[in-house]
């Protein structure tokens, strides 16, 4: 069975971006070199989506010390919420509500943060590259697969760095999990079992009939973006409503399998999916994610012979107890939130090993197994920081796009499941189900007339 490593399905990938190719977009014309600084230089930086995850992110490279240029919001109160968290030291900073004029006024930035709803990251992440900066984007990377191939595309012609919002990477206790698991100690990985509490805002419903007035305050049209027209609801779609909506976001599992599986997606040098199907699912629904699903993905693991199969629950669902007898022996339950892995030899959850023929798990500090597995990664101040760094000449941010692209195609894929019934057969290397032109049809983003993604 051929087996692709990360640096083989990046190739693998950047050839397949154009064979979903939209007109226009299958060469990459580069505005403006990228520039790198100097250690200790302070960055000239700009945030596209203040609220939510968009805060946050402005307040950690401020408090970093960078030069907060410009904010970006289609909403005039966040704006100016955001302005005056920053006016301490920058006071001057210059306030817009479509990112498209902001790229074109300001003409010194060293870096963009992209916070918006999911449906915009690859409009703005990608205009921005194609000028030179460098890029900082939530999870998900981007809301489709082609969205995905093209990113991988664009960062590698333009030589950016880049991040994806996956910020539990920068954390001591991520890299030592990934020291553990990819030590080899569980033997081969058979089985990936993780779950999460999310949604915890309103998906599996239908589109309400109506219209009412859009607020003052928001443009409905810079907010719509590249999805198709629709008219305004208010508390239906904007703000953090938006999740659940297919034109717009990409569920419980893009929300958060970015966080959870990132660890074991580089432990375990996986790359090409083989498969993707939702086994179990509430009602589904034409234009939002059902409540629950469970998925089923395969995917080939540079490390080992055998695909890895990764099992993912939402809507507070969880792996049956029979699944691992051992966790319920040790904490009486498989927990929401969880990420079992089961290997050959062993098996990893909650920070703790469990070895063969044992009845309990013990913290991988204290067992014979892993206590003394050395340290061999850098350890860093924190996800925003190692960005921040990587434009000053250092070491490649841990979610550079050869980590963070293929991650988020495995996700995508999944998310695809949730909405076309069976097991979807993929075949990376032409960037296509070989089994579904329903799902294929929802590898490409719509892009309305007067947005384009470069």
């Amino acid at each position: 069975m051929k087996q692709l490593s990360r640096r083989g399905f990046l190739r693998t990938g950047v050839a397949a971006a154009g064979a979903l190719s939209v007109a226009g977009c299958s060469s990459v014309s580069i505005a403006k070199p990228a520039v790198y600084r100097k250690p200790g230089d302070r960055l000239n930086m700009a945030f596209i989506g203040s609220g939510g995850r968009g805060g946050a992110n402005l307040k950690e490279f401020y408090d970093l010390g960078e030069q907060v240029v410009a904010v970006c919001d289609v909403d005039r109160g966040r704006l100016d919420h955001s302005a005056n968290v920053v006016k301490e030291r920058c006071p001057d900073v210059r306030k817009y509500q479509d990112f498209r004029e902001l790229l074109a006024a300001e003409k010194d930035l060293d870096a963009v943060v992209v916070s918006t709803p999911d449906h915009m990251h690859a409009a703005a992440a990608i205009a921005a590259m194609k000028l030179g900066c460098h890029v900082y984007v939530e999870k998900p990377l981007v809301r489709t697969v082609w969205e995905a191939r093209r990113f991988a595309k664009v960062a590698q012609a333009c030589g950016v760095m880049t991040q994806m919002g996956n910020n539990g990477n920068g954390s001591d206790q991520q890299r030592r999990n990934i020291e553990i698991v990819q030590s080899g100690v569980l033997g081969d990985i058979r089985e990936i079992h993780v779950s999460t509490d999310r949604p915890i805002w309103p998906q599996a419903l239908n589109r309400p009939e109506g219209s009412d007035p859009v607020p003052e305050s928001l443009s409905w049209e810079c907010w719509l973006g590249v999805a198709p027209e629709r008219p305004f609801k208010k508390d239906v779609y904007h703000s953090f409503k938006w999740r659940g909506w297919f034109d717009f976001g990409t569920g419980a599992m893009g929300d958060i399998a970015c966080h959870s599986m990132s660890f074991f997606w580089r432990a375990l040098q996986l790359g090409e999916v083989v498969s993707a199907e939702t086994v179990k699912t509430t009602e589904r629904f034409t234009e939002t994610y059902p409540a629950a699903t469970t998925v089923k993905i395969t995917v080939r693991s540079a490390k080992q012979q055998k695909p890895v199969t990764i099992y993912w629950y939402d809507g507070k669902t969880k792996p049956a107890d029979e699944v691992c007898p051992e966790a319920i022996a040790t904490w009486k339950s498989i927990g929401v939130g969880s990420t079992l892995i089961v290997g050959e030899k062993g098996k990893f959850m909650n920070g703790a090993v469990c070895m063969a023929g044992e009845p309990k798990f013990r913290g991988y500090g204290q067992h014979e197994a892993t206590k003394d597995i050395p340290v061999t990664l850098p350890r860093v101040k924190n996800h925003h920081w190692e960005f921040a760094e990587a434009i000053r000449g250092g070491a490649t941010p841990y979610s550079h796009f050869d980590h963070a692209v293929p991650l988020t195609e495995a996700v995508l894929l999944g998310c695809i499941s949730q909405q076309i019934p069976g097991e979807l057969a993929w075949d990376a290397s032409a960037c296509r189900f070989t089994n579904s032109k329903a799902a294929n049809a929802l590898l490409k983003p719509h892009v309305r007339d007067g947005w384009e993604i470069g």
